[in-house]
């Protein structure tokens, strides 16, 4: 059924039993380097993740003495070079059924290589304790291939489903908690909700990290930094 919220750990989950994708190691390519030194004194982090197709958008925050503090904003690569990024809802249509479970295999593959790397690197850098992530429409997908082809809506999430299931896979197989937020919600909001403060102050508290790690700071990077905000609000004195 879809809408349902498919957390893998911590609040919001876990859904006994729940296999999401096989999970490898391979070098991930990540586009900005860390903004500040690991030794600066802060709690534990969280990193707020926007993923689309083949990518991710991750924004790593901390709060240190009761301050909000800035750590990391990096893009991840989620599929190797050459493989399709939307192969649910293009390629496999287009194939017959032993070839387009051999094409997303290969997808699925590489995706979750590319995330286990990709949280291995963070966590090589900074000691993160949580990932956030927006929930997905569907606690998981039909075994079979042929009845995700089958049905629209299920075509239509399984490629989302791909990227951000396999980096919260990763990141609960390398020992973080996983907490999820509701879809088509503004995770600025919860923020407010959790720090006890305006969505205006979120806001601005978001610009300021902004400045602090330069260009570029998009809408993925606010979204991302909001959503690790929601659950350190609580620990947050403005």
């Amino acid at each position: 059924m879809l809408d349902q919220d498919a957390g893998t750990r911590g609040p919001g989950g876990p859904r006994k039993g729940m296999s999401l994708f096989v999970l490898a190691g391979q070098s991930a390519r990540n586009s900005d380097p860390p903004i500040q030194s690991a030794a600066m004194s802060v709690g534990e982090a969280v990193i707020g993740a926007s993923v689309h197709y083949g990518r991710a958008e991750l924004v790593t925050l901390a709060v240190g003495d009761g301050a909000p503090r800035f750590l990391d904003r990096r893009r991840v690569e989620l599929i190797g070079e050459g493989l399709p990024s939307a192969p649910y809802h293009h390629e496999a249509l287009e194939l017959d059924i032993g070839a387009a479970t051999a094409l997303v295999d290969r997808v699925r593959r590489s995706v979750a290589e590319h995330a286990s790397a990709a949280i291995s690197t963070m966590l090589a850098t900074w000691r993160a304790a949580m990932l956030i992530l927006p929930a997905s429409p569907c606690g998981r997908l039909p075994g079979s291939l042929a009845e995700v082809l089958g049905s629209r809506p299920l075509t239509l999430a399984a490629d989302g489903m791909l990227y951000r299931e396999s980096l919260a896979q990763a990141a609960f197989e390398l020992g973080l908690d996983v907490r999820r937020y509701p879809r088509k919600t503004d995770p600025a909001l919860l923020a407010a909700e959790a720090m006890g403060v305006q969505v205006a102050d979120v806001h601005a508290l978001i610009a300021r990290f902004g400045r602090e790690a330069g260009p570029p700071w998009r809408k993925d990077h606010k979204v991302a930094a909001a959503a690790a905000l929601s659950v350190l609000g609580s620990q947050i004195r403005l």
